[in-house]
C-alpha cells in the first residue's frame, strides 16, 4: 500500500492519539494542577513545571508506543505502522527524532505545519518529522524489508590480482 492511501487512516490515528493526550493532560491536572483554579481550563491550571511534565509524557508516549510496536495506539487501531524510508524497522534514533520534530509539526495548532509539509511536500507525502528521520508509515500488513546483505568479501585470488596490477 503506498503512502498516499494511508494518509486517511493517519488523520484518524491521530485523532485517536490526541484523545489519549487529552486523557493525559486530564490526569496531570489532576494529580499535579492547581486546585484552587477556578473557571479555568486544565491546562491554565498547570503550572510551569506541570506543563513540562506533561509533555515529557506525552513524548514518552510517543516514543514508546513506537519503539515497542512500530506504532502508537491510534496508528495499531487503523493499522498501519512506522517504518525505515527503505522499509526496515525504524531505529530508535529514528522515531526519537520522528518524535521531537513532531513538536513542530503541531504549530502552530493542531498539526497545521505537519498538514502543509505533507501536501504542499510533493511525493512522496510526509510530514516533517518522517522526512527528517527518514521513516515513512504503511499499512501494517506490509512486510519489513530486510536491509541488504553485505556483498561477499572478495576471494583470495582476487585480493592477490588486484595487489599484482
Amino acid at each position: 500500500m503506498e503512502q498516499t492511501d494511508v494518509i486517511g487512516r493517519r488523520i484518524g490515528a491521530a485523532v485517536i492519539d490526541f484523545a489519549i493526550g487529552i486523557l493525559l493532560l486530564f490526569a496531570v491536572g489532576a494529580l499535579f494542577g492547581d486546585a484552587n483554579a477556578e473557571d479555568t481550563s486544565i491546562s491554565a491550571q498547570l503550572g510551569p513545571l506541570d506543563t513540562l511534565l506533561y509533555f515529557g509524557l506525552l513524548f514518552v508516549y510517543f516514543c514508546a508506543t513506537e519503539a515497542a510496536w512500530g506504532a502508537t495506539v491510534g496508528k495499531r487501531v487503523l493499522g498501519i505502522r512506522v517504518v525505515a524510508a527503505d522499509g526496515s524497522a525504524p531505529s530508535t534514533g529514528a522515531i526519537l527524532l520522528r518524535n521531537v520534530v513532531r513538536f513542530v509539526d503541531w504549530l502552530p495548532v493542531l498539526y497545521i505545519a505537519g498538514a502543509v509539509a505533507v501536501f504542499a511536500g510533493g511525493h512522496p507525502r510526509r510530514r516533517l518529522g518522517d522526512r527528517v528521520a527518514k521513516t515513512r508509515v504503511v499499512a501494517a500488513d506490509a512486510p519489513l524489508d530486510q536491509p541488504a546483505a553485505p556483498p561477499p568479501p572478495p576471494s583470495d585470488d582476487d585480493v592477490i590480482s588486484q595487489i599484482m596490477r
